[in-house]
């Protein structure tokens, strides 16, 4: 059985987001990439706001940009605010091409079902790997929401993405975020009731800077 030293386990972009952080500084370093996702990535187009990153995060996650707006909007109680803040829209498919031309295929694994960890062994479902250390990003990671592509007419009049629409909300939802794709399509995302998630993405760029900065 290979030696995989580290694993990383959770959902959507941030587990491949760290895998290419521990790559970029040690090129050599065996890994396993376990996605808990039905694809490597998951399924959503992630915003962030770019002055809340640190310099290492923003040096991250820059090639995987596909997309970028100057400033953002905030609904809540009816009123609009406008934040002048750039907005940098990352994709996971670039973040796996990039890791598919580091790593063997056989240390991108998805969907990788529930685990089970004894010790240093890991095992999932169709495979199992000694580890000498587990980042399990799950806890963090779990709840991503839902989100949908859609042509809409709003698509046209909308330049700028609305990061969150508090008003949108309901009892299983915070609140809806809408990105304009410049093609008449929007990405509608519905954000869950979690504690570790702020509407406006606060907590993915408070997990980048955190991952970054050991």
């Amino acid at each position: 059985m290979a030696a995989q030293p580290i694993a990383i386990h959770g959902h959507g972009i941030l587990p491949g987001l760290l895998a290419v952080h521990l790559l970029t500084q040690r090129p050599l370093q065996p890994l396993l990439v376990l996605s808990a996702d039905p694809k490597l990535g998951g399924s959503h187009l992630e915003p962030v706001v770019a002055s809340r990153l640190n310099d290492v995060a923003r040096s991250l996650v820059e090639p995987f940009v596909v997309s970028s707006w100057p400033a953002y909007y905030l609904v809540a109680s009816g009123k609009t605010d406008l934040q002048e803040d750039e907005v940098l829209l990352l994709d996971p498919l670039q973040v796996w091409l990039d890791l598919h031309g580091r790593l063997d295929g056989g240390a991108l694994i998805a969907p990788c079902g529930p685990l089970r960890v004894s010790g240093h062994r890991v095992q999932w479902a169709g495979g199992e790997a000694e580890v000498d250390r587990l980042i399990d990003l799950d806890p963090l990671t779990a709840h991503g929401g839902e989100s949908e592509i859609v042509g809409v007419d709003a698509a046209r009049r909308l330049t700028l993405p609305v990061l969150a629409d508090y008003d949108a909300g309901c009892e299983q939802w915070l609140a809806q975020q809408y990105l304009p794709l410049g093609d008449e399509r929007l990405v509608v995302r519905k954000l869950p009731r979690a504690a570790h998630l702020i509407g406006a993405q606060g907590s993915l760029e408070t997990l980048l800077n955190g991952l970054t900065s050991v």
